[in-house]
């Protein structure tokens, strides 16, 4: 086996946002759904990873030829080789893809994965990677990030073991639709709050750096908290955020600790979201758009939301897309509803572990996302 730094394959794909890579420097895969794919003449694959973190490891899977094959937990330490593939057909160019499977967790300073190398066969050679037919970017939450795609039904412990971003419904739409895509997800964050009303677990203020939720200096001298080049920006750009200001509104107060401020979101007596509370939800999301709009100029915006079955929601992000659109002129822009989990999850096998939709759930988001897609294009 001869091995290669990452820093010197020049024929490679990273998928997902990441700091510029340097010579000597190992890439690092901040958010879940990001990956190195690399497309070669080779008998055998291995990658030489590390990964750092407090309790909550990263997971990868291998995929070849888009297609799954593996899928393991990156120990932490020393740099060590992974053997992802043997056996293939040396004269075949086959494409591998490493998918970090695991979100950023920003309760832990140093969660973090790195890809050191790639080892190929003595006579293994690189082959170019043709260029995708589109850029997508996708921003949500937990759903997003695949959590609940590995394990039970009855699994309810928060672990990284159940997430699988490279099976979400974003992966796949990238893959169905042959596309470059990224991924900004964080578990129980939301647009304005996350799902037990803290009002600093959400995304768009982070939606312009690298990888902005990685919080503290370790994950700063990584890159993290640098401002993002969009490059002229994605084709496609689906947000899925609400489902956890959603559930903010049927959560006890929440209470700042250093403020000892204590307050709740609040419902009107038919059970819709009260004026104040829903002018915020509408006021974020209108600015969220533009934000995204600035960086993605040339981009349709889709608002999607339902894989997990929503109250209070659905009105007020219906209401921001068509408020958005009448003050801006900006006719890019549409809402989707997509189907829910608890019409479509009929078998053991449809679900998803901790709560959270299952596989047949996911594929029938791609499907509905690659179909407006495709009808936009």
């Amino acid at each position: 086996m001869k091995e290669y730094k990452i820093s010197d394959i020049q024929k490679k794909r990273i998928l997902g946002r990441t700091a510029p890579l340097s010579q000597d420097k190992p890439l690092v895969l901040f958010w879940a759904a990001s990956a190195l794919e690399v497309r070669v003449r080779s008998s055998e694959v291995a990658v030489r990873l590390s990964a750092d973190y407090d309790t909550s490891e990263p997971w990868v899977s291998v995929f070849v030829n888009g297609f799954f094959v593996s899928r393991f937990m990156v120990e932490k330490g020393e740099p060590r080789l992974y053997t992802v593939c043997r056996g293939l057909n040396p004269q075949n160019e086959n494409l591998i893809t490493i998918y970090k499977d695991t979100q950023p967790m920003t309760g832990e300073a140093h969660h973090s994965l790195f890809v050191h190398g790639v080892a190929l066969c003595d006579d293994g050679v690189f082959c170019d990677v043709p260029p995708r037919k589109m850029r997508l970017e996708f921003v949500g939450d937990s759903i997003t990030s695949g959590e609940g795609l590995a394990g039970s039904a009855d699994e309810m412990d928060w672990i990284p073991q159940w997430f699988v971003a490279s099976e979400s419904y974003a992966a796949q739409v990238a893959r169905n639709l042959d596309a470059d895509f990224s991924c900004l997800s964080q578990c129980g964050w939301g647009l304005c709050w996350g799902w037990d009303g803290n009002r600093n677990n959400r995304i768009p203020p982070f939606y312009e750096q690298v990888c902005g939720v990685a919080w503290g200096e370790y994950q700063e001298a990584l890159g993290a908290h640098a401002k993002f080049d969009f490059n002229g920006g994605c084709d496609f750009v689906v947000i899925n955020l609400g489902t956890n200001d959603n559930s903010a509104f049927f959560q006890p107060p929440w209470r700042e600790a250093e403020l000892k401020d204590e307050y709740r979101l609040r419902l009107s007596a038919d059970g819709s979201v009260c004026a104040d509370d829903a002018r915020v939800f509408i006021n974020s999301a209108k600015d969220f758009l533009k934000v995204v709009r600035r960086n993605n100029p040339n981009a349709v915006i889709i608002w999607c939301w339902g894989m997990i079955p929503l109250d209070v929601i659905p009105p007020l992000i219906q209401t921001a897309v068509e408020d958005y659109m009448g003050e801006t002129g900006d006719k890019r822009v549409c809402a989707l509803e997509l189907d829910s989990m608890d019409e479509v999850e009929k078998l053991a096998d449809d679900k998803g572990s901790r709560g959270h939709p299952g596989p047949k759930t996911h594929r029938l988001a791609a499907q509905k996302i690659c179909d407006l897609i495709r009808r936009l294009s």
